[in-house]
């Protein structure tokens, strides 16, 4: 018992040098960003349920200096009305050319409609809250003209299986923010910001037109021409709920491509990922194997396991505490989703995603 309680105690240190606090967007009143022309790039396939929250929450098109381009991708839904409804200028998507991903030729179609010097892609599932828009564009206007920046979104959960998102939210925040100790920030999916040249320099969409998780590897891309990526935190000024529709939807979605995050991710974070990973499962199952004797002990270690993980869901989402305290739950079926994407990655076949095979 000595042995895994080391091994245990172990991996809550990893969980700590992976995510120690989540960074968030600073109040900006020497800045205002005003000057600024903006153009808001959102790829669209079947989000006529998701758009009205974004585009509501996004200042009216058409003043100063400001735009936004939706681009429809081959959405058989509302899409293009309710983009439309909202002021926006909707760009029908041409057919996909090979060795394209769908989001990667919409982003590049609606860069190159752009009018304005500063691109902000975002998700059609995000949404601003109350004055986070013009926080975030204050921030980034006091930025050096070579940075980018990219926001993870506070994740909203309604109903009972967005919960189990948590552990998807934590080690991706693990593998893509460079929130802890060890690891330099990439970029996150939901949102880039940054101007027109850096993007261009940097090879744009095109640079990454095979990529499912193409925000990780434009990283490198930006990195490579000069640009500073910078990351933080969406609580304060976007967030998402992702999975409105339904356990499928959320299954579907973390499938695609999470085996794929893996592949791209740093040695040392993966290791110490799957270290910390380990050590929670290994912690509960202790409960169960431990003679009575250590029981109190394997309870502390339990415990302080479920405190770390409320500390990491309390800055990503509005996860409830009970979801941290029963974190097995999450785990394994963090386990078993992850399992099945790397299996059908090893296989050759082919994960559906909005009706299209990826």
């Amino acid at each position: 018992m000595l042995v895994l309680t080391l091994i245990a105690a172990a991996g809550f240190v990893a969980g700590l040098l992976l995510l120690r606090s989540v960074p968030l967007v600073p109040h900006s009143n020497s800045v205002s960003g005003e000057d600024l022309a903006i153009t808001v790039i959102i790829p669209a396939r079947n989000e006529a349920i998701n758009l009205p929250g974004l585009l509501a929450s996004l200042p009216r098109p058409g003043s100063g200096g400001f735009e936004v381009v939706v681009v429809d991708d081959g959405s058989t839904d509302a899409t293009t009305a309710v983009a439309g409804r909202h002021h926006a200028t909707v760009i029908t998507s041409l057919p996909l050319p090979p060795g394209w991903t769908g989001k990667t030729w919409a982003c590049h179609q609606g860069a190159l409609a752009a009018h304005h010097d500063v691109l902000f892609f975002l998700d059609a599932d995000t949404r601003f809250v109350d004055g986070g828009f013009k926080r975030v564009i204050q921030y980034f206007a006091g930025l050096s003209p070579n940075a980018a920046l990219s926001l993870l979104p506070f994740h909203r959960t309604v109903r009972w299986y967005e919960e189990l998102s948590l552990f998807f939210n934590i080690v991706m925040a693990m593998g893509a923010g460079g929130f802890g100790r060890i690891d330099t920030p990439h970029l996150f999916g939901p949102s880039l910001l940054l101007r027109k040249d850096l993007y261009r320099r940097a090879g744009g969409h095109q640079a990454v037109r095979q990529h499912i998780l193409e925000n990780l590897a434009f990283a490198s891309c930006l990195s490579t021409a000069g640009g500073d990526v910078r990351t933080l935190g969406g609580r304060g000024v976007l967030e998402t709920r992702m999975f409105p529709l339904g356990l499928a939807q959320l299954c579907e979605s973390w499938k695609k491509a999470f085996a794929a995050g893996a592949r791209t991710t740093s040695p040392l974070v993966l290791g110490l990922s799957i270290g910390w990973l380990t050590s929670a499962m290994l912690t509960f199952l202790m409960l169960f194997a431990a003679p009575r004797s250590f029981l109190p002990a394997a309870g502390g270690l339990y415990l302080l396991f479920a405190l770390q993980i409320a500390w990491f869901a309390k800055q990503l989402g509005s996860y409830r505490w009970l979801t941290a305290l029963a974190y097995p739950v999450a785990l394994v079926f963090y386990f078993t989703i992850f399992s099945q994407s790397l299996w059908m990655q090893m296989a050759g076949r082919r994960v559906s995603w909005r009706g299209r095979e990826i």
